[in-house]
């Protein structure tokens, strides 16, 4: 029976009849009206003392106060949440905390909490052994795969997957029929690798090491034994180890393939050993690459005589030599074709380099064609962009270079992937059943690009920037795909989903570093939902991450999607100390109105505007003068001004000129995975510097 039909006529009895701690709590102040004394004892309050609390104030905590707030407000639902209840000399509680409301409209709130600690002391004990097996499993240097003795695959390592390159398609339906074949696939013996696999499963106490020769050339041991448990054998473990990877290199020397005879520089052969080296250490450690095709004028090579084509190829390599960096790799790959890897280098610095070979081929410069004055073109690939094995990158910057060579003078070009449209509908399907099937597959990522604080050259803030890898069309940027979520209504998932990775992600960083901000995007759908205030709150108080250290980012057209509830939230963050800032700021109508009516912390400039600043004449006049009245109307309002989109030094200069005090971009860090930021920035930053004490994050 619910009591709050006729009042509180009876609440009491029916409150003390229930065997769980309950309360009851009355919406207009969000006090407590009536106690049980389960209540009182779990409590640990006298149960006269419960009647007239603050309801926030028994069980303290951001997700509470965000609740209660909205009750008083007239606008909270239920809620349902876990909690931890310390105990003065012996172990925390563990609680399930049910708010329901009685009666509609509600007349009050009714507050019951259920005893888990039993069984989250369990949960605990198995999360233990799974994540000790796990991380026993990650930390192995070689690929392991565990099987039951039907076959059936119970467990791999990420090694594994890494070593037989399975797609991803494979490792999120833990299909075992997809995951076996595309091994036997990918042997260069399928059969007699099968016929060795049957053996080796119909010998349950089997010991054993193999060889095993893939297609793409790379070679591993596979070492098995069974694994036992309560005295028998119940499946088997297989360890696998490369031995060699990839395309072998082919024997250096003169006349042999891999080397070219008259530069002793290698071979098509020999350049695509390398590359594929530096592929696989760019997908490792998160590194840009590219690839360069350079060419001169075959014709005029062809025409001169065998002394003459000698000097003249001897002049190109040394004008070749003279232009990169020692840690490129130059091969000659053809008659008048020559490659350049280019090492730790992305789009802009292959971009820069092909300008400066054009450039020299005309003048002369540096020893380059200064007798021949053959004509020049090039060719540029980048990874992952235009490929993510060697194959592709040379085919690709080849078919960049043919691109070049349809131009009359000396000419480079860039290779684009163009891919065949598809219509939006099949891609938001897609997307829909992504997030549909849950958001914990690989095909959501996170990369993260820092910011720096533009008085002292420090990381600021570190932004985390959704990814989503379509099974069709690749990795995807939030521009291809925010608009089809925002239209599949399956925007509000996302923005949770990153949010709490990426809080997830900076608690483990601070664990072992001194971080910095970390700055979140939210969509305008997202920021207008009630409960989204005390979602941010549940997350912070569930990840231990402090809620200055938060920074939120959204645009004009989300504040304008539904001021009122927008408003709502952004005071009800702001309560909490999270930092509020508006992004695109110069892209949109720049209301002033929306300056002085929402509490923001900062406005971060529109990298249209940034780009446009080095510009001569009047577009570039115009980005200038209006980027200096964007930065003073937001230092009127006490606060601070951003700036995106730095690619150069003379656009650093220009925002620390206008009173930005951060700014990032390409000049800086690109947008990298997490395992980059740990290598290139946070250690390389701040490893010569003592870390503050930071709060300790929990499940991290």
């Amino acid at each position: 029976m619910t009591p709050i039909d006729a009042g509180l006529l009876g609440a009491d009895q029916w409150l003390a009849g229930l065997d769980t701690p309950a309360w009851l709590v009355e919406p207009g102040g969000a006090t407590v009206v009536l106690g049980n004394a389960a209540a009182a004892d779990c409590l640990g309050l006298p149960a006269q003392d419960l009647v007239g609390r603050p309801a926030q104030s028994l069980l303290p905590g951001l997700e509470d106060e965000a609740f209660w707030a909205e009750v008083r407000l007239g606008h909270a639902g239920q809620l349902v949440s876990d909690i931890r209840m310390p105990r003065a000399g012996a172990a925390d509680q563990h609680y399930q905390r049910r708010i329901v409301p009685l009666g509609a409209p509600a007349g009050a709130y009714l507050v019951t909490l259920t005893d888990r600690t039993a069984a989250q002391v369990a949960e605990q004990e198995r999360e233990a052994l799974l994540s000790e097996l796990r991380a026993t499993l990650e930390a192995a240097a070689d690929g392991i795969l565990v099987t039951d003795t039907r076959g059936v695959i119970s467990a791999f390592n990420r090694r594994f997957a890494s070593l037989w390159s399975l797609p991803e398609a494979a490792l999120a339906e833990r299909n075992d029929a997809a995951v076996l074949g595309w091994m036997q696939q990918s042997v260069a013996d399928g059969p007699a690798y099968q016929a060795r696999l049957d053996d080796i499963q119909a010998q349950l106490l089997l010991c054993a090491t193999d060889t095993l020769t893939l297609r793409d050339g790379s070679v591993l041991q596979r070492h098995t034994e069974p694994q036992w448990s309560a005295g028998r054998p119940i499946g088997r473990v297989y360890s696998f180890r490369q031995v060699q990877r990839g395309r072998a290199m082919p024997e250096a020397g003169a006349g042999l393939r891999g080397v070219d005879e008259r530069l002793s520089w290698p071979d098509r052969p020999g350049f695509l050993h390398h590359l594929d080296q530096a592929v696989a250490q760019a997908q490792d450690e998160g590194c840009p690459l590219s690839v360069l095709c350079v060419e001169f004028d075959r014709q005029a090579l062809f025409g001169l005589d065998g002394e003459g084509q000698a000097r003249a190829m001897s002049e190109l390599a040394e004008g070749l030599q003279a232009q990169v960096r020692e840690s490129h790799v130059l091969a000659r790959l053809g008659a008048g074709r020559f490659g350049l890897l280019l090492r730790q280098s992305g789009e802009v610095g292959a971009e820069q380099l092909a300008r400066r070979l054009v450039a020299s081929a005309v003048t002369g410069q540096r020893g380059l064609l200064a007798t021949t004055g053959l004509k020049l073109h090039v060719g540029v690939a980048v990874h992952p962009q235009a490929g993510v094995c060697a194959d592709d990158l040379l085919r690709h910057a080849e078919q960049a270079l043919e691109a070049a060579r349809l131009q009359p003078r000396a000419h480079w070009h860039v290779h684009q992937l163009v891919r065949q449209p598809q219509p939006e509908s099949r891609r938001q399907q897609r997307l829909e059943r992504a997030v549909r099937e849950g958001l914990v597959s690989p095909s959501f990522r996170i990369h993260f690009q820092p910011r720096v604080d533009a008085r002292t050259g420090a990381v600021q803030s570190v932004e985390a920037l959704l990814r989503w890898h379509d099974p069709e069309d690749g990795l995807l940027l939030p521009a291809q795909f925010l608009g089809l979520a925002e239209r599949a209504g399956v925007m509000g998932g996302l923005d949770d989903w990153a949010l709490e990775h990426a809080l997830r992600q900076a608690g483990r960083w601070a664990q072992r570093h001194r971080m910095p901000a970390l700055t979140v995007n939210v969509s305008g759908s997202t920021l207008c939902q009630p409960a989204y205030a005390r979602r941010v709150a549940a997350l912070l108080q569930a990840s231990g991450w402090p809620a200055r250290q938060l920074e939120l980012d959204f645009t004009e057209l989300a504040l304008q999607r539904d001021p009122d509830a927008a408003l709502w939230n952004l005071q009800a963050l702001q309560r909490l100390g999270v930092r509020l800032v508006l992004e695109h700021w110069g892209q949109g109508d720049c209301a002033v109105g929306l300056l002085r009516r929402f509490p923001l912390s900062a406005v971060k400039l529109d990298r249209s505007l940034v780009r446009a600043t080095p510009r001569q004449g009047p577009e570039g006049e115009q980005a200038r003068g209006l980027m200096r009245s964007l930065v003073s109307l937001a230092h009127a309002h006490q606060m601070e001004a951003l700036a995106t989109g730095v690619e150069n030094e003379s656009q650093r200069d220009f925002v620390q000129s206008l009173g930005c005090s951060g700014w990032q971009g390409l000049l800086a860090w690109p947008a990298l995975d997490a395992r980059a930021v740990e290598r290139s920035v946070l250690q390389r930053v701040f490893e010569a510097e003592p870390a503050p004490a930071m709060p300790r994050v929990a499940n991290g």
